[in-house]
């Protein structure tokens, strides 16, 4: 029980087993053991279940169809953005990108021809507007087939590990067919899902830590707050970005995340001292000066392995 509005200063009272009886009333008046408790700085923090996530991750497809001539980057290998991954068969390609090439050379120069003969007016301008026509038509396909060559050169978009590959040299690929998958493993993510509760105390850019299961630290900051619920759950996903650069971390690990949002006064007890009232709210009984019941109700802001830390008391 707490007893007395005094300032930040609140006395904590047990009951003890011994009882007297006044003899004018018969009441039963219980002594009680008190303890003087002063209110101290706290720093709140939000708890969160969650779990490591890579913070971008890539499938790689074909964008054109050929079979697999070399492969260059082994599963697990570190790769540069701009490596190339993978590359495809050639086939005839080659001789079409000759093929385009000389089309446009020849649609060049029948295009300047008809632009000589038009300014001088012994062109009609249908006539010119086919010749650039076909020289657009020419050009579009030379780009066509140097797109397709490209193409045949897989390459990664970004630093990454090449997580998987499901190709091997001789595989033949089709178009938009998956091939492997790169994972960027620095910075590194660890999400959770807050409360509806919770979630108004969050800010990006809040500093948090997360242990994980082997009993390391990580620290990091929120770099993204849902604005929309789980349908299902009803929680916010959050995201907290962390440094990888040793690439210890891995996808999938499980973690617990505390974040600090802010500070205020509070008062450590035991938890057996914590009551409903008739309403069901949370709550301490304290003894007034008239040695009279008060009930308080309170916030647990922190629980710990000793007690909690509880604000709404005098």
């Amino acid at each position: 029980t707490w007893t007395g509005d005094t300032g930040d200063v609140a006395t904590l009272a047990r009951p003890t087993n011994a009882a007297a009886k006044s003899k004018e009333n018969k009441t039963l008046n219980v002594l009680v053991e008190v303890q003087t408790l002063v209110a101290e700085s706290k720093t709140r923090r939000i708890e969160l279940r969650g779990r490591t996530e890579a913070s971008r991750s890539v499938d790689l497809r074909a964008e054109t169809a050929a079979r697999v001539v070399a492969i260059n980057a082994k599963k697990g290998a570190k790769v540069r953005a701009g490596q190339v991954i993978i590359e495809l068969a050639m086939n005839d390609r080659e001789a079409k990108l000759g093929e385009a090439i000389a089309t446009v050379r020849q649609r060049q120069i029948e295009y300047d021809a008809s632009q000589s003969l038009s300014e001088r007016g012994y062109r009609a301008q249908t006539k010119h507007a086919e010749a650039a026509a076909n020289l657009s038509r020419a050009l579009a396909y030379q780009a066509k087939i140097e797109l397709d060559i490209s193409n045949t050169k897989i390459k990664a978009p970004f630093d990454g590990i090449l997580d998987f590959r499901n190709v091997e040299t001789g595989s033949y690929v089709s178009m938009n067919m998956t091939i492997g998958r790169i994972v960027d493993q620095d910075p590194y993510l660890v999400i959770g899902q807050v409360s509806e509760i919770n979630v108004p105390f969050l800010r990006v850019g809040d500093k948090g830590k997360a242990t994980l299961a082997s009993g390391e630290v990580i620290e990091g900051r929120l770099r993204f707050i849902a604005s929309t619920a789980d349908q299902k759950t009803r929680t916010f996903r959050v995201e907290m970005e962390v440094a990888n650069r040793d690439r210890r971390l891995r996808d999938g690990l499980t973690a617990e995340i505390s974040v600090e949002v802010d500070e205020r006064m509070a008062h450590h007890v035991s938890s057996a001292i914590l009551t409903l009232n008739d309403e069901g709210e949370l709550g301490v009984r304290s003894v007034d000066s008239n040695n009279k019941v008060k009930f308080y109700s309170v916030e647990i802001i922190d629980d710990t392995g000793d007690g909690v830390w509880l604000n709404g008391l005098p």
